[in-house]
């Protein structure tokens, strides 16, 4: 009941934060005494529709109704999908990102998979200085390949890593950052489905690493 109310939920409100989304912009194009004003609008809108769009995700993946569908797939083909993702992202913040050059196959859904190191490389982003860096690693072991990433960021505190990957939990020290606590409980989500696992190791203000495992290729 719970996830047939919030997919409805989700259905009724895309119109509404469309039109908020294109009459922000409008605002944002013709209105050039409230610019402060208008863009927070516009902010708080993609926090919504971010929020909204997750929340589907969620409901979707865990009714059954999106399913992961694992395949041969080449880690190189999934860095580039994040490399183009976050693009923009780096260069706007002077960061660094870099992503192993690799031939190791595993076996996983390429598009939910994406989407789950997608959410951790933009933390990684999120809370890495103007100026630092991010890299992304990987490495064959017996049964999985692991995929790091690693962020020169501000770190977790050790009793709350076992915290964060809660559905809405957020640390009071990033309060002032954007977000909603659900990306990281969508990734666990995505990479557990494929009989994957994720191990975080962290320090404060000392940065952070996310090992990410998942099943090696059949061909491998």
């Amino acid at each position: 009941m719970i996830q047939k109310l919030i997919s409805d939920i989700a259905h009724q409100t895309l119109t509404p934060i469309s039109n908020l989304k294109i009459y922000g912009e409008i605002l944002s194009e013709t209105n050039h005494e409230n610019q402060e004003e208008i863009e927070t609008i516009l902010e708080q809108t993609e926090k919504l529709d971010f929020l909204i769009q997750s929340l589907v995700k969620l409901s979707r993946m865990e009714s059954g109704i999106i399913a992961v569908h694992s395949e041969d797939t080449t880690i190189t083909q999934m860095l580039e999908s994040i490399q183009q993702q976050f693009n923009v992202k780096v260069r706007e913040k002077n960061i660094t990102l870099s992503l192993c050059d690799t031939d190791l196959h595993v076996r996983c859904d390429p598009k939910w998979t994406v989407e789950a190191l997608g959410n951790i490389v933009d933390n990684a982003i999120k809370y890495t200085a103007c100026g630092e860096n991010v890299q992304v690693k990987a490495e064959q072991y017996s049964f999985f390949v692991k995929i790091d990433i690693i962020d020169d960021g501000i770190g977790i505190e050790k009793e709350e890593i076992p915290k964060i990957f809660g559905r809405f939990y957020r640390s009071l020290s990033v309060a002032d950052q954007p977000g909603v606590g659900i990306g990281l409980f969508l990734a666990r989500e995505i990479i557990q489905a494929q009989k994957g696992y994720i191990k975080v190791t962290s320090e404060r203000k000392k940065g952070s690493t996310f090992s990410v495992f998942l099943p090696i290729s059949e061909k491998e």
